[in-house]
């Protein structure tokens, strides 16, 4: 079976886009690629590198073959630069595909999460079967957790990530939607911008609380129609992909399964991020 993961890069980038506060020691350079151009093709790496390159770098070390990026549909730089990559041979053999989340007529933004994996793959037919990996653009998602999710025991799962392992902010890691299992390490609910008490009552159940990072694996053919039933989330007005997660359980008695695992995932969600990225990319990649 071939190995694939799908990179969701279709997002307006809002909070990207917000000021940055004064006396920052950010690069001109960046910042500047922080109000234009996608989240991962900001040059956040050594030489120039973007975080895609160390998203494709990640999956090529974790055996995937194939790559699909769903890009916003007026990315005009993501997948030229994809492409070029491809021509130079310098993507390690990854074949690379595009889909393009297209926004509705009555709408100023994208869908929401579930409707980008669910145009993906509508507009990839050769990916509407078999397993895939799906992740966000904007974490870096290491090659342990690849292969953990590619070698689960069961066909649909996501990373448990433990709480105190993120390297956050408190205040910021306290809104991370939390995990809550069955005692055999089905999943139940995602439990989104919990409260306090939510948290520590479900620590007092599992002994730990563990965060979805938005990876998971399925397969496609069994996922596709409950991607394709989401409603749209009555407050926030998309189509989330925990709702599809949560649909799926309840669909098929039984949930995704949780894989727990204990490490930090960088993220590149605001301007404040970017210089935290660079110092975990010098630290972990060298001069890669």
């Amino acid at each position: 079976m071939t190995k694939r993961l799908l990179i969701l890069a279709g997002g307006m980038a809002s909070r990207m886009k917000k000021a940055l506060a004064e006396g920052s020691d950010l690069d001109p350079k960046l910042l500047a690629q922080a109000n234009s151009v996608t989240k991962g093709m900001i040059q956040v790496g050594k030489n120039g590198k973007t975080l895609i390159d160390y998203q494709l770098y990640n999956a090529h070390l974790a055996g995937i073959e194939e790559v699909l990026l769903l890009l916003h549909p007026t990315d005009s730089v993501t997948q030229e630069y994809c492409e070029e990559l491809m021509k130079g041979d310098k993507c390690w053999g990854l074949k690379i595909f595009f889909s393009r989340q297209h926004i509705p007529a009555d709408r100023e933004k994208p869908a929401g999460t579930a409707d980008a994996v669910f145009q993906a793959l509508s507009q990839q037919k050769s990916w509407q079967t078999g397993r895939l990996i799906v992740c966000n653009s904007d974490n870096l998602y290491s090659v342990k957790a690849l292969n953990a999710l590619w070698n689960s025991p069961e066909s649909e799962a996501l990373i448990a990530y433990n709480r105190d392992s993120l390297l956050y902010p408190a205040e910021r890691i306290s809104a991370f939607a939390l995990i809550k299992t069955d005692k055999n390490g089905y999943l139940l609910d995602i439990i989104e911008k919990p409260t306090a008490e939510q948290a520590a009552e479900l620590q007092a159940i599992q002994g730990t609380l563990g965060v979805s990072m938005n990876i998971f694996v399925f397969e496609a053919s069994v996922f596709l129609p409950y991607l394709a039933k989401t409603p749209f989330h009555p407050v926030r007005n998309e189509k989330e992909l925990p709702t599809a997660v949560f649909l799926y359980g309840e669909g098929e008695g039984r949930g995704f399964y949780t894989i727990p695992m204990a490490e930090n995932v960088p993220d590149l969600t605001s301007k404040e991020d970017i210089l935290v990225m660079q110092k975990y990319l010098e630290d972990t990649y060298g001069e890669f």
